[in-house]
């Protein structure tokens, strides 16, 4: 933590961060949290601010007054608050290559090394991690030609989307109908003998069990209740369409499943934990927000240039992913929250109200599932989110949020084992 020393300390405000380099990208809702993890000092003529050879863990910024800079030849320079020097941290580098020194009274603030980094990596705009932001770097490469293949048949009404599994629509229809009933249902889920072991299964899982064991289809539609037992089929169903006759495509939509059982039931614990979330609707956001890999991939099959070069492929998908997923989801009737989630996955400042939505659910799952990845190198820190700060884990630490997830891990792991087992 940062050392204090015998100096006058007072509390930083988020406007103090706002007038620095990296700390004006800071989003208004995280900028308070940053602002109480800062200390403000204040130092008469004289004081040691930075010491030659230290290496502190700490990275500092002059608010007010002088100081003086001495390089190791003896070389001087004397910088002044609020000029073009002092917008940024006085010394990053370690060990410090200058003594710096107070001339007069003056004002600093100080912030964790890997905080002030971590702030360093966010976008200078935010409109720069929005969706929508197609950037063909070869407009005459493989990506540009499958994208305005891809654009083409979207205008015209001509791409090819993955249709919803069977089981799936006809389950829907049951379900909105206002006189059917747990037996109803059970006999039209009972046409798929794997996913009804699949909700025998869920049902005296550690997420849903209640005091009894339970062994009958409809008294686990009972348990789980229509809409939950809707939800769960539809996410048990869609693992069939992430496969492909070519093995190095099948990889690929085999992988982008498994991340969604990965992201998956974390968004279903957020959703238990925060009021007014529905847990089973923030596990199927979880599973389908990634669903526009799958028509991107099926078109891929015809650009050997893609389908070889699977760093292409990654990029090309990074690329149309969000849009074409919001058209399979509206193809399927999924309401907004669905297809704001498809569109949003990655817009990890993304802050658009007051209240938390099942997007900021999605978001803090996806961060989650790079936690001690080398993706995470590029990402921001939990806290620096937007998201993290409208849910309940918003406030604890980030240390203490890990810890409730990784207190509901039993309920997670079950889970992602029923939706990963294919």
């Amino acid at each position: 933590m940062i050392n204090n020393m015998a100096r006058s300390l007072s509390v930083a405000r988020p406007l103090d961060l706002k007038e620095f380099n990296p700390l004006w990208k800071l989003p208004d809702r995280v900028a308070p949290h940053i602002a109480s993890e800062a200390i403000v000092e204040h130092l008469v003529d004289g004081d040691s601010v930075i010491k030659a050879g230290s290496q502190s863990s700490e990275i500092t910024f002059l608010m007010q007054g002088e100081v003086e800079f001495v390089q190791q030849d003896g070389k001087r320079a004397i910088y002044t608050a609020n000029s073009e020097r002092c917008a940024y941290p006085l010394s990053v580098r370690i060990p410090h290559q200058y003594d710096i020194t107070a001339r007069g009274a003056i004002t600093i603030l100080k912030l964790e090394r890997d905080i002030v980094l971590s702030i360093s990596k966010l976008p200078d705009d935010s409109s720069e991690m929005q969706p929508g932001r197609i950037e063909l770097k070869e407009s005459g490469g493989p990506e540009a030609k499958l994208y305005w293949e891809l654009f083409e048949a979207t205008k015209s009404g001509k791409l090819q989307l993955p249709s919803m599994p069977s089981i799936a629509t006809r389950i829907a229809k049951v379900v909105n109908n206002a006189d059917t009933d747990s037996n109803d249902i059970a006999r039209v889920i009972q046409a798929d003998p794997t996913i009804a072991a699949r909700l025998i299964s869920v049902v005296n899982s550690a997420a849903y069990r209640g005091r009894s064991k339970i062994n009958s289809l409809p008294d686990a539609i009972t348990r789980l209740g229509h809409n939950v037992t809707h939800n769960l089929v539809i996410s048990f169903a869609l693992h069939t369409l992430f496969h492909s006759s070519f093995k190095a495509l099948n990889n690929k939509l085999r992988s982008t499943w498994q991340h969604s059982c990965y992201v998956a039931p974390v968004c279903h614990e957020l959703g238990r934990i925060t009021p007014g979330m529905s847990p089973d609707r923030a596990l199927l956001i979880g599973l389908v927000h990634n669903i526009g890999t799958l028509p991107i991939i099926n078109a891929s099959r015809g650009y050997p240039e893609l389908t070889d070069n699977p760093q292409l492929l990654d990029q090309t998908i990074n690329n149309l992913r969000h849009e074409i997923g919001a058209m399979v989801l509206r193809k399927w009737g999924f309401e907004n929250d669905f297809v704001q989630a498809a569109l949003h996955a990655d817009d990890w400042m993304r802050d658009p109200q007051e209240k938390p939505d099942y997007t900021d659910l999605l978001l803090i799952a996806r961060l989650h599932s790079y936690v001690g990845s080398p993706r995470m190198d590029q990402l921001p820190r939990l806290d620096l989110l937007p998201a993290y700060h409208k849910l309940a884990l918003g406030r604890l630490t980030p240390r203490h949020s890990l810890a409730i997830l990784q207190h509901a891990k039993a309920e997670i792991r079950d889970l992602r084992q029923l939706l990963s087992n294919t």
